[in-house]
C-alpha cells in the first residue's frame, strides 16, 4: 500500500485530505481498480503511522463520494463506478475553474469580446493538438 500511498505530516495539509487525494490519485492513474480491496483502517493506520481515526475519516469520505464502499465479510473496496465519479467532479472541477477565469478577465477590465478571441484561440491550438472533441 505505501508504495502508491503516503503522507507528509509537515505538508500543512491534513492526513485524511492525503489519504483522500493519494486513494482519487491511485485510482486515476490505475494503481487501484474497481473491485480491488483496501487495506483496513487498522492496517492502513499502522502502515502510515496515522491515528485509525485519520483513515476512518478518509474512508468516510472516499464512500460519500462514492468511490468505495464497505462490504460485509470482505471489507473496503473500490466500487466500479470510479472512474465515472470522478470524472464528474473533474468536469464540475473545471466548469468552476472556467467561471473563476470569466470573472477574474472582468475584474481585470478584459472584455468579453477580447476574452472570446484568446479563448477560442486556445480552443483551436488545443483540440487541433489533442485531436479531443471535447465531449461531455
Amino acid at each position: 500500500m505505501g508504495v502508491w500511498l503516503d503522507v507528509d505530516p509537515r505538508s500543512g495539509v491534513p492526513i485524511y485530505v492525503q489519504l483522500v487525494e493519494g486513494v482519487r490519485r491511485a485510482l486515476e492513474v490505475g494503481t487501484l481498480r474497481p473491485g480491488e480491496r483496501l487495506p483496513t483502517v487498522r492496517a492502513l493506520a499502522g502502515e502510515l503511522t496515522v491515528a485509525p481515526n485519520t483513515v476512518v475519516k478518509a474512508y468516510n469520505e472516499l464512500q460519500r463520494e462514492g468511490l468505495i464502499e464497505s462490504r460485509a465479510g470482505v471489507g473496503t473496496v473500490v466500487v466500479g463506478e470510479a472512474g465515472e465519479t470522478m470524472r464528474r467532479r473533474k468536469v464540475e472541477d473545471l466548469y468552476g475553474r472556467v467561471g473563476v477565469l470569466v470573472r477574474d478577465a472582468a475584474g481585470l477590465g478584459i472584455t468579453e469580446e477580447d476574452l472570446r478571441e484568446r479563448f477560442d484561440r486556445e480552443l483551436g491550438r488545443t483540440f487541433k493538438t489533442v485531436g479531443n472533441r471535447g465531449e461531455a
